[in-house]
């Protein structure tokens, strides 16, 4: 089960940075990328879409879903305590993926910055999940007398480790 909670998180994040990187998604190209249904594609967009990062809007004339707007907006209501969780999860984990275009330090001090309540456990925990998208996190020491610097690369729209590469898209 929890690897399916697992696959489930990293699938809604890579559609996430998608909509971050493309002025437009189509349902097929989310079929394709992440070997689910048409409507397991939507039910993920709706998910982004209540966790409050993320409103698209469907352009019937190219096909596509486009983002109407990527700003953090309220989250929905949730009654469930454990959906309620898992979608401050996914809108946190988006939040700090935003907040890594801007980044030029260390991202160790963008989250605790937007997260100053959160134990280091659970930023490991939110690094590693980035990493499985292809995002590198990674603090490249120098000497021992001296700092050494932040690498952040963020992977282009199509260049996540989720999406197969070898997969013929036109």
């Amino acid at each position: 089960m929890k690897t399916e909670a697992t696959a489930k998180t990293t699938r809604l994040l890579s559609t996430y940075h998608l909509f971050r990187y493309c002025e437009e998604v189509e349902v097929n190209t989310l079929t394709k990328a992440f070997s689910v249904s048409a409507k397991t594609a939507q039910r993920d967009i709706r998910m982004l879409e209540r966790a409050g990062v993320l409103r698209v809007r469907f352009d019937k004339k190219c096909g596509a879903y486009v983002p109407a707007s990527l700003s953090t907006e309220p989250m929905s209501e949730e009654d469930n305590e454990t959906r309620l969780k898992y979608l401050e999860k996914l809108r946190r984990l988006c939040t700090f993926m935003a907040g890594l275009e801007d980044c030029d330090g260390s991202p160790i001090e963008l989250y605790r910055a937007l997260f100053p309540s959160l134990t280091a456990r659970t930023r490991q925990r939110d690094f590693t999940e980035l990493r499985k998208l292809g995002y590198v996190l990674r603090y490249d020491a120098a000497f021992m007398d001296e700092p050494g610097e932040w690498t952040v690369e963020i992977p282009t729209a199509f260049g996540l480790d989720t999406i197969p590469q070898d997969m013929e898209w036109w």
